[in-house]
């Protein structure tokens, strides 16, 4: 039985700012000093301090008596977690959420626990990622934008500091098995390779065990894949291997093993597929299933129609919400394409849907080995879909080749795509779809992944289950959620504090706040515990302050990347004011109505970017890729190098189109992992 020690309460004035403060009892199981002996610990000191022998030590061992320190545990009745993030999905992707594209995995969670329609990325890959492990903002972890473009500030250089331990090293330390599958995307870029430094791998990172690829995407049927630090090729000689099923299969004998070895230790896994992020990869059996349902055929403004209606139906958004006009002036109108524009981008999408739908159904097969292993009543299911809203990094007609982009090869006419047409989605291709698609599947808000003052780009769902915790099944909540609530929801729901020391380092506040108290039927209508949020992603900006979201005006598509950025992205702005209490679908711009509100709320943001690391603003955008930084390979660039770096930092006040690239790559691309 578990002996109680003296209470202790973890709340140290650092700590308090977060809302993270926990009293417990230390849960001290078996003889003391014996080899099966366990403990729980404080936790306001990872790792934990070695405790004080407690046998006798003689010049004999026949007159010794051996003692043996108590094995760490978590506290009793731990759950274990199952953290899904999925990529590139806007809110009208799943059916969960009103989308037409199958996803009965997520529909089972929802229906088993919570569906969240207020649930907020940073609108872009890498920083929610780093925001989601952290409880931190994405600046204040150094994730500003995505690894492969970080600068040398602390809110930009792609790397989380060591006074902010991730979620996994804390579970860790506190006696969980922790494990990280899929996309790893908060490595920086100049770490990248085998010659490490590994600490800001996953492994480094406090998850013990990692299988997934180092990145912002991969190609899923021959990978750039990692097993922990090691280069595998699993895929040699299985020309019909997918990522997808791989990375489900090896999660699946993951959580089999641990279990068969210690079947009472509480697992934590981030899992986090490279779907529906680009190149879409699903396998034929999933594109011939979604082509025969015939989803898409009368186009994205359809799409984006019958979506919105559904979602009134299922009531995840508001009665009242309305629509945004569709913006002619960005994309063309599907009935203004050609017929075999229309042919080509019906591809496009069945593959992506395929892929979403593929993707959901392996997650399926995850979530079965917990039930398998009669593990998922106290097992907590938390199911994001999407790190910010869909790409549209696609471009308005969409490319057999993602990489093509980066090359300058850009709005490559349907003619020439319809070469691929047929190996469309296969290993031949590399592809990404129309951003008409991508406007459609961000329904019910407009723009996209890359704009933090869009809905479109930051407003993500969620679905939450914990058999033995949550009864109010299939219900609905509203409250305002960001991604850095996910690591303090995370510890109350273990009984595990923040810490206050890791590896003799004072730990910076988490910044997110515990959204634990949802999960009851009594707080379903609560108002939010989130009270305020910034929003900041290459110079487009948003600061959301109780139902108040103050935004600036789109200036700049996804697929715009070379043009001249922004100047003055602080001031410089058109500012745009929403009241989403009443305006769902932030449609309603009130900004003339209430300047004094516009005005108190920039001084807000200022105070804000001073606060997490936000300063100095950027809005360039290719600029940022070639900018000087750590080097793998060298210890500094040549004088050639260095004079083109110079050269196209002047993007900000210039055109940055002449930026030095490789030569256009002969289509099709093929991305193979190659051997270190």
């Amino acid at each position: 039985m578990p002996q109680e020690d003296k209470q202790y309460k973890c709340a140290l004035p650092s700590l308090a700012a977060a809302a993270l403060s926990f009293t417990q009892a230390r849960e001290v199981t078996g003889e003391p000093g014996s080899p099966s002996a366990t403990t729980t610990i404080s936790g306001k000191q990872l790792p934990a301090p070695e405790p004080k022998f407690g046998g006798v030590i003689k010049q004999d061992a026949l007159k010794s008596k051996p003692w043996w320190a108590p094995r760490i545990v978590p506290p009793k009745q731990a759950p274990n977690v199952l953290l899904i993030i999925t990529d590139d999905a806007g809110f009208g992707v799943p059916s969960t959420f009103g989308g037409v594209i199958p996803t009965p995995t997520m529909d089972s969670i929802a229906n088993e626990g919570l569906r969240y329609n207020r649930v907020f990325s940073t609108a872009l890959c890498s920083p929610t990622r780093a925001a989601l492990i952290t409880g931190r903002n994405h600046h204040s972890a150094g994730f500003g934008v995505i690894s492969e473009q970080s600068t040398g500030f602390p809110g930009y250089n792609s790397i989380i500091a060591d006074d902010k331990a991730t979620i996994g090293r804390i579970l860790l330390d506190n006696g969980y098995s922790t494990a990280w599958f899929g996309k790893a995307h908060n490595t920086p870029a100049f770490a990248a390779s085998q010659v490490g430094p590994f600490d800001q791998w996953p492994t480094g990172m406090g998850f013990e065990y990692f299988y997934g690829f180092v990145g912002g995407d991969a190609n899923q049927w021959q990978p750039n894949l990692f097993r922990n630090t090691t280069q595998i090729y699993p895929f040699e000689g299985k020309p019909e291997w997918n990522l997808i099923t791989g990375m489900a299969d090896d999660a699946i004998d993951y959580i089999t093993r641990i279990h068969q070895t210690d079947p009472g230790k509480p697992i934590f896994i981030k899992y986090a597929p490279g779907a529906t992020h680009a190149p879409h990869h699903p396998t034929k059996k999933w594109v011939d299933k979604i082509h025969a349902m015939h989803l898409f055929d009368d186009g994205y403004n359809k799409l984006r129609e019958r979506t919105f209606e559904n979602q009134k139906k299922l009531g995840v958004i508001d009665r009242e919400s309305n629509l945004t006009p569709w913006p002619d002036d960005v994309l063309k109108p599907w009935d203004q394409l050609s017929a075999e524009e229309q042919k080509l981008f019906i591809r496009q999408v069945e593959v992506f849907a395929a892929y979403a739908a593929y993707n959901d159904h392996e997650i399926g097969r995850v979530i079965q080995a917990f039930e398998d292993l009669g593990r998922l009543d106290n097992t907590l299911i938390i199911y994001i879909n999407g790190d910010n809203g869909t790409s549209a990094e696609g471009g308005p007609l969409g490319t057999p080749n993602e990489v093509a982009f980066f090359n300058g090869v850009n709005e490559m006419p349907a003619d020439v795509q319809m070469k691929w047409y047929d190996v469309w989605g296969t290993e031949e291709t590399y592809i990404h779809m129309s951003a008409g698609w991508s406007w459609a599947f961000d329904t019910p808000f407009d723009w996209f992944k890359q704009n933090a003052s869009r809905l479109g780009g930051i407003n993500q769902n969620m679905v939450v289950s914990w058999p033995a915790r949550i009864k109010d099944k299939g219900a609905l909540r509203k409250q305002f959620i960001h991604v850095i609530d996910v690591v303090p929801t995370i510890l109350e729901a273990t009984g595990i504090p923040a810490p206050g020391e890791v590896d003799g380092i004072e730990q910076a506040p988490i910044e997110g706040t515990s959204f634990l108290y949802t999960f009851d039927a009594k707080n379903a209508d609560v108002p939010s515990r989130h009270k305020t949020q910034y929003f900041e992603m290459m110079g487009q900006w948003a600061l959301y302050d109780e139902g108040w979201l103050l935004s600036t005006k789109v200036n700049r598509a996804p697929w715009e990347a070379f043009g001249v950025a922004n100047p003055d992205p602080l001031n410089n702005q058109v500012f745009q004011l929403y009241d989403l209490t009443t305006d769902f679908t932030q449609s309603n711009d009130i900004a003339a109505e209430h300047p004094d509100k516009v005005a108190e709320l920039r001084k807000k943001f200022v105070r804000e970017a001073e606060k997490y690391q936000i300063f100095p603003l950027d809005a360039s955008v290719a600029a940022r890729i070639v900018a000087p930084r750590p080097n793998i390979t060298a210890a500094a660039p040549s004088s050639s190098t260095r004079t083109r770096w110079s050269a196209c930092r002047k993007a900000i006040r210039r055109s940055c189109s002449t930026a030095p690239t490789p030569s256009p790559p002969t289509l099709p691309y093929r991305k193979v992992a190659r051997r270190a």
